[in-house]
């Protein structure tokens, strides 16, 4: 059995915290074993005392310590509120403790002494820090798929406006200006599926991932600000695929990338460069490096980059996650990130990852086979159920070409009380979020009241933005499409449905 005092030091070294007692009359100071190991001393190296606390303490924080012993000396009110500063361990890594005080006093009521008990709470700080990083990334995730939701639905109906116009206008000189305006389109919708590929929340699901793609995808998010600073160099070589989510490996790319802008200064496009080099090594791991000619970092805060709340960034400008998340999130996925730096010459930050366990089979590429015809039949009707008016009789002439029947629905309901009243569709085009009556509402219903046309759906989303919406499409067999719709791909699926 341990004895009292060796008890006591135990449970202040697993508890991570310590005692200390200061004679406020003589300045002399007691400390307990877990005080001198929550400072990086073993018990006794130091002669305790304010000084020797101070070379321990962070500079910024130093102040407010040296406040709290002076006005407890001076038995000013409010002397003894809780506080938080940071110290400094031998190795360079950031603490955060928090200090509670007891005030000794006399007869007369004047202070004598002051017992203090410390408490190591940098991983509840961190904790709770990384739940409100968390909160903040989802909240701004969900806007994010809610802007992109309202993007698509006006760019799905201008996207078939210019597909219906090009169609009347053939070969002329007004066809090749509607060319210029989808290259406009085209662009907007890249962007838009990039805020639709970060804003995922469903963190835990991996899959095997072109690491390609979502590079892009962080450097279309990060596109204006690398423009106004550097001109963006690429390097790809063949990449394995690696098995990562989406969503958090692209954070890690669009982090860094952004970090590396705002190393540059701004209007000196001409003499700055950010370069990202993407090659597999000789172990077959993928390893992705973003190189930058900014203004480096300096050599003794290099140790500290991926620590927790580590910033050199202005009070309310950042709170020092980005990269101390990124790196959890590529070591989660059993990487390596790591980085060289020189001051005013750029840094390099390299990325490791390992391959899929087995190699992913790339899809055969597609073949668009002839539309069959719909001579031989009588015409295939067609059901097309959006609130977007515009963007539905957008939808309805382009397909009108193909010789459909078709039917507009503007509302769910309305969809649901033409099936009850017995009619019957080839192929239904339903959007996914609706008011009143959504399209995974419909289905449902169609599925009680005439299940052979639930079967007969196909679903057209201007953005998955809620989490019953992304499960409804993950675990669908029916054919689905983001808007702007791929016309070719929608009106071979059309002619599936409607012909089996």
């Amino acid at each position: 059995m341990l004895s009292p005092d060796d008890l006591l030091s135990e449970v202040q070294q697993l508890a991570r915290f310590g005692i200390s007692e200061i004679d406020l009359l003589t300045d002399v100071m007691r400390w307990s074993d877990g005080m001198y190991r929550m400072y990086g001393w073993e018990p006794g190296e130091v002669t305790p005392s304010l000084t020797t606390l101070l070379t321990r303490i962070h500079p910024i924080d130093a102040a407010s310590v040296r406040s709290m012993y002076e006005r407890a000396r001076k038995n000013l009110p409010a002397a003894i509120a809780p506080l938080e500063f940071r110290i400094v361990q031998p190795d360079g890594e950031l603490r955060t403790v928090q200090v509670r005080t007891k005030v000794t006093r006399d007869a007369s009521g004047a202070p004598i002494a002051m017992l203090c008990t410390t408490t190591d709470v940098s991983e509840h700080r961190e904790t709770a820090a990384r739940l409100v990083f968390t909160d903040r990334m989802a909240s701004i995730g969900t806007l994010a798929a809610g802007v992109a939701h309202e993007i698509n639905n006006p760019l799905a109906f201008i996207s078939a406006h210019l597909d219906l116009i090009a169609h009347e206008l053939g070969a002329t000189e007004q066809a090749s200006l509607l060319g210029e305006m989808r290259k406009g389109v085209d662009r907007i919708t890249t962007i838009v599926r990039g805020l639709q590929a970060f804003s995922r929340t469903d963190e835990e699901r991996r899959a095997p991932l072109d690491l390609e793609h979502v590079l892009e995808l962080a450097v279309v998010m990060a596109g204006t600000q690398i423009r106004h600073r550097a001109e963006l160099v690429r390097s790809y070589a063949a990449l394995p695929p690696v098995v990562a989510n989406q969503a958090t490996l692209g954070q890690v790319f669009l982090n860094i990338l952004v970090n590396a802008t705002e190393a540059i200064p701004e209007g000196q496009v001409d003499r700055h460069t950010i370069t990202i080099r993407a090659r597999t090594d000789a172990a077959g791991w993928a390893i992705i490096e973003i190189a930058d000619t900014g203004r480096g970092i300096a050599r003794e805060i290099q140790p500290q980059i991926f620590d927790p709340f580590f910033t050199t960034k202005p009070i309310g400008a950042g709170i020092g996650l980005g990269l101390s998340i990124c790196h959890g999130i590529v070591r989660s996925l059993g990487g390596e990130l790591g980085f060289t730096s020189e001051l005013g010459k750029g840094s390099v930050f390299r990325i490791a990852l390992p391959p899929a366990a087995s190699p992913v089979r790339a899809p055969a590429p597609a073949v668009v086979a002839p539309l069959p015809t719909l001579t031989a039949r009588a015409k295939t009707r067609v059901l097309i159920i959006d609130d977007e008016v515009v963007f539905a009789n957008a939808l309805r002439r382009l397909l009108a070409r193909d010789g459909h029947q078709l039917t507009i629905a503007h509302h769910g309901k309305d969809a649901i009380a033409r099936a009850e009243a017995g009619e019957r569709f080839d192929a239904i085009l339903c959007d996914l979020m609706m008011p009143a009556m959504s399209g995974m509402e419909v289905f449902s219903r169609l599925k009680a009241i005439a299940p052979e046309q639930a079967a007969r759906m196909i679903f057209l989303t201007g953005g998955a933005f809620s989490a019953s919406a992304k499960r409804f499409l993950d675990q669908m067999t029916n054919s689905w499409f983001d808007k702007p719709c791929d016309l070719v791909a929608l009106r071979a699926a059309i002619l599936r449905v409607a012909l089996t």
